[in-house]
């Protein structure tokens, strides 16, 4: 006849055990959360920041206007005329006053040097493609890729820095390929102007404007 089992008391380590498993994850949980609420205030802002602005004189402002109207009223009439070229200044001043750039005021300031497009941004979080940080703002600088592409105005991200630091790579990869000027493009007005233009680009320190031939 076998030996009879001897029975087995209650495992004093067993519930320990998972005492301390459940403490260990609940540790890391609250760690992952504050290590996501410390990369949410470190990369972004419950407030939009202030943006520079330019100072035209009022009658250099007056002929900006005028060189800017004359060069869309050739355009849309399909009249010849020659590029239009901006400098850093002359844009800033456009994005602060012409409505036709509503949706950049207070969203950006540029700096042009050579063929490199510099700009400060303050953007609504979701609209850069940080959809789960809605609410809040990622105020940043970076250098900008500018082009026209099937008619459409393209404002790519190569780089940024949010208070000096860049933006971790998950980020980065978010806003990487999000074209900035989305709503620049879905104004009525912007799509027919657009249009008519040939190419979109920065080089020798200007923003330059060229028309389709007609």
């Amino acid at each position: 006849m076998a030996d009879a089992q001897p029975k087995r008391g209650p495992n004093p380590f067993k519930g320990k055990t998972l005492l301390v498993l459940l403490g260990v994850v609940l540790v890391g949980a609250s760690l992952g959360v504050l290590y996501a609420r410390s990369v949410v205030n470190r990369l972004t802002d419950k407030q939009p920041m202030s943006l520079p602005t330019t100072h035209l004189s009022e009658i250099q402002m007056f002929q900006l206007h005028d060189r800017v109207d004359t060069f869309r009223d050739d355009v849309k009439d399909g009249d010849p005329t020659k590029p239009l070229a901006l400098s850093a200044d002359e844009l800033n001043a456009l994005i602060e006053t012409d409505p036709d750039f509503a949706a950049l005021k207070n969203h950006l300031f540029v700096t042009i040097k050579g063929s490199e497009l510099g700009a400060q941004i303050s953007i609504p979080a979701e609209d850069i493609g940080l959809v789960r940080l809605r609410g809040r703002y990622v105020n940043a600088t970076g250098v900008f890729d500018v082009g026209l592409t099937n008619s459409e105005l393209n404002v790519m991200a190569e780089s940024l820095l949010v208070k000096g630091q860049p933006l971790p790579t998950h980020f980065m990869r978010q806003i990487l390929g999000r074209n900035l000027a989305e709503k620049l493009n879905q104004d009525p007005r912007t799509i027919s102007g657009l249009r008519k233009l040939k190419a979109i680009e920065v080089k020798d320190g200007k923003l330059v404007v060229t028309p389709k031939k007609q």
